[in-house]
């Protein structure tokens, strides 16, 4: 089958845009070879293709540029909200469950010695209990009881009951730890002569003061090295963990910071101060963050 230029030159874009079948891109392919009219078309409709699309590969760089920024945008602004919603569960989490001292009419129910077990039943209005047992020649314990928040919205509650081993000893003592200012109420044991009173922990206040020094040095540091990039920026940041705790303290604890449930308080100061400290950090470098993520993503 003879065909002419004219056929060869009205298929040769079927063959540069890889459209035609094998076989007519074998005849092409043949004819080109012999024909130096058709082998010039041909290369400067494939060169044509090629400037074409490098063209539209340069003017997509710009839009690919902005999508990484946008995408690297998006990525910032959910990891603040992330953080931020965090917070405020935690806060909320904080003031559902605090605990809300019970003193001790308002708490026990009744107590009632049987053997060397003695029962101590709480009315229905008592969330949670604790009972603290330490060595004052004998055993001492001390019974906390408290309600919250979250308790209040539930009408039926079920009365707990706490089980202390007395074994008939003279030396035992139990006594109810009001948690507000209250002298603590004898329960069982020979009574002694004054009053006992169980007085919150106070280590929360030093810590509070403790996170105030180190803000005031690191705020002193960072400006007299303001000039020192490295000494700086690491001045700066613990001048800003040190004031991301100092204010989770006062929305934990408000401007005191005495405390019966150091373990939970603290866990909740804790917990605040690192997700305060990592918004403060995001809000502070933002630029850094969306460069070094855009970095990270080029080299992968």
């Amino acid at each position: 089958m003879i065909l002419t230029c004219n056929t060869i030159q009205d298929l040769l874009p079927l063959v540069v845009e890889d459209l035609a079948s094998e076989d007519t891109e074998k005849l092409i392919k043949n004819h080109i070879e012999n024909c130096p009219k058709c082998k010039r078309e041909y290369k400067e409709l494939k060169a044509a293709k090629l400037d074409y699309k490098a063209k539209n590969e340069l003017e997509s760089i710009p839009l690919k540029n902005i999508n990484k920024k946008l995408k690297n945008k998006n990525i910032y602004t959910g990891l603040i909200a992330a953080l931020i919603i965090s917070l405020l569960l935690i806060i909320g989490l904080n003031i559902a469950t605090k605990p809300i001292p019970l003193s001790y009419d308002m708490a026990i129910e009744s107590t009632q010695v049987e053997g060397s077990r003695l029962f101590i039943e709480f009315k229905p209005e008592v969330s949670n209990y604790n009972i603290v047992c330490t060595n004052r020649d004998g055993i001492d314990y001390g019974i906390m009881a408290w309600k919250n928040n979250i308790s209040n919205l539930f009408e039926t509650r079920e009365a707990k009951t706490a089980v202390i081993n007395i074994d008939e000893e003279e030396t035992v003592l139990v006594r109810f730890i009001s948690q507000d200012s209250e002298l603590d109420k004898l329960i069982y044991g020979k009574e002694q002569e004054g009053y006992s009173l169980t007085l919150p922990r106070l280590v929360m206040n030093y810590y509070l003061i403790l996170m105030t020094i180190l803000f005031i040095i690191s705020g002193i540091l960072s400006f007299i090295f303001r000039n020192m990039d490295k000494i700086y920026i690491v001045t700066k940041i613990i001048m800003i963990f040190a004031f991301s705790y100092i204010l989770s303290h006062i929305v934990i604890f408000g401007l005191g910071g005495a405390t019966h449930h150091i373990i939970r308080d603290l866990s909740f100061v804790i917990i605040t101060t690192i997700l305060t400290f990592s918004i403060f950090m995001l809000l502070l470098y933002k630029d850094n963050f969306i460069k070094r993520n855009q970095v990270r993503k080029n080299t992968n």
